[in-house]
């Protein structure tokens, strides 16, 4: 496996251990959607300054008007949903947790597949299964849960999950990445 996959490992370890950390903090949930809201909000009015000024200079040389039209429009969009979020985070909270939920089961299909079908022609051990199957469980339970009295128990199970997913994505890179290294085998 390359790189990136020990770099996304440690970075999915990091934000579940940030999640198990500060689960009990009051607002956890509501800042991560300021921030959200933030992240959409300056790119948004970047894009929004760069597309007036480009119309702006239509004299001087040739612009598409539909092209800066949709760029205009697309800010503007981003603009707005990024000030309801940075203001309105409550709002979000619940959309966020069936997101983190749905990223969970996602998350563990995505390992299942890889432990059954894309580490051939290497067969992993059944217990490489267990953290995935653990993972959509969790996700389930996330989606099925009254989100908004349980804010600090959503920012837990997505945690835990994700620390666990680290770990089992870190087992996959060594159990496979060998592998790699030696001539490959034909699949059985």
């Amino acid at each position: 496996m390359k790189a990136n996959n020990w770099l996304t490992a440690i970075i999915v370890m990091v934000v579940g251990i940030l999640l198990i950390v500060w689960h009990n903090e009051a607002n956890l949930l509501n800042w991560f959607i300021v921030a959200v809201g933030v992240m959409f909000i300056i790119p948004g009015l970047y894009s929004l300054i760069s597309a007036l000024v480009r119309k702006g200079n239509k004299e001087k040389e040739k612009v598409d008007h539909s092209a800066a039209s949709s760029t205009i429009i697309a800010s503007v969009g981003a603009l707005a949903l990024g000030v309801w979020m940075a203001i309105s985070p409550g709002f979000f909270v619940g959309l966020l947790a069936y997101i983190f939920g749905g990223i969970l089961i996602l998350y563990g299909i995505f390992h299942i597949v890889f432990v059954g079908f894309w580490s051939r022609p290497y067969v992993l051990p059944g217990w490489f299964y267990i953290i995935p199957v653990l993972m959509i469980i969790a996700g389930i339970v996330i989606i099925c849960t009254n989100v908004r009295t349980m804010n600090s128990i959503v920012s837990l199970i997505t945690g835990i999950s994700l620390v666990a997913s680290s770990v089992s994505t870190i087992m996959e890179i060594t159990a496979v990445n060998p592998a790699g290294k030696r001539e490959q085998l034909p699949a059985e």
